[in-house]
């Protein structure tokens, strides 16, 4: 098993497809890619950099999905039954 993933193993084109715990690994991968790089080379592939930045506003976008307020239907604010002629 690879812990990294290099800029020349695929890639998946929709990150919005996969399940969260899919995007965690690949996140995972790719950050210890971008250290690796780092220290052996002194330099990121930019389409690592660039799949970095892909996973990291799919990782964004899922955390503020799952915070988002929930839409309220305008029927919580009518009293008990629904009668709005009792307001």
């Amino acid at each position: 098993m690879n812990t990294r993933l290099t800029s020349s193993e695929p890639f998946p084109e929709d990150l919005g497809g996969l399940d969260l715990p899919e995007v965690e690994v690949l996140n995972s991968k790719i950050q210890r890619e971008l250290a690796h790089a780092y220290v052996h080379d002194g330099e990121v592939d930019p389409e690592t950099e660039f799949r970095s930045e892909e996973l990291i506003q799919e990782l964004d976008r899922r955390d503020a999905a799952a915070t988002a307020p929930s839409a309220v239907s305008p029927q919580a604010f009518l009293p008990a039954g629904g009668d709005v002629r009792h307001l």
